[in-house]
């Protein structure tokens, strides 16, 4: 079965010097094991939650920087969808990954796509429906792309960033979601 997802490589113009700016300007965290570095920005001043509860964790919207709010606006117009929301996971390098999941917290808005923006090293994404977890469709990720997963998709597949085979320099995916209120 092949995933419902858009790929659109070269999204981004010049996407070293905006990767080099994010990388350098937000205040990224680190948060116990967590195999990667987080930032979330979202308009509506609101917590948000989630993993399971061994795993549980809260964030509180930080500032949105300027190159941020420039690629919602390209995400926006290209998706015709409104993203209040946007979740950036830093990757030092090929040890750096996300564990499969769904991006399902009922804060999410399922109505809407989910738009990952990838810049820096190019990295695999693997989606596989939540029945039949051998069922792999990966992509490659490229500097600059933009990868968009259909509305509701949430619903039926999960998704994840493996571990590299390869060393690789760091990566930033900026993933723009809907925001709905609980």
């Amino acid at each position: 079965m092949k995933a419902p997802i858009t790929y659109t490589p070269g999204f981004i113009s010049d996407p070293m010097s905006v990767f080099k700016t994010l990388w350098e300007e937000l205040a990224w965290e680190r948060r116990g094991l967590t195999p990667r570095r987080e930032y979330y920005c979202n308009e509506v001043a609101a917590p948000y939650k989630y993993g399971n509860p061994e795993f549980a964790r809260e964030y509180l919207p930080s500032p949105w920087h300027p190159a941020i709010s420039d690629i919602k606006a390209m995400v926006e117009e290209r998706t015709a969808a409104k993203m209040e929301v946007c979740f950036l996971n830093g990757y030092e390098n090929s040890r750096d990954h996300l564990g499969p999941h769904s991006d399902d917290s009922p804060e999410m808005d399922d109505a809407r796509p989910i738009s990952i923006v990838t810049l820096g090293a190019e990295r695999e994404i693997w989606f596989m429906p939540i029945e039949d977890k051998t069922d792999v469709t990966k992509v490659l990720l490229g500097n600059g792309s933009l990868c968009v997963m259909a509305p509701g998709m949430q619903d039926t597949w999960r998704h994840r960033i493996p571990k590299a085979g390869f060393e690789c320099g760091p990566r930033i995916s900026l993933t723009f979601r809907g925001y709905v209120a609980v």
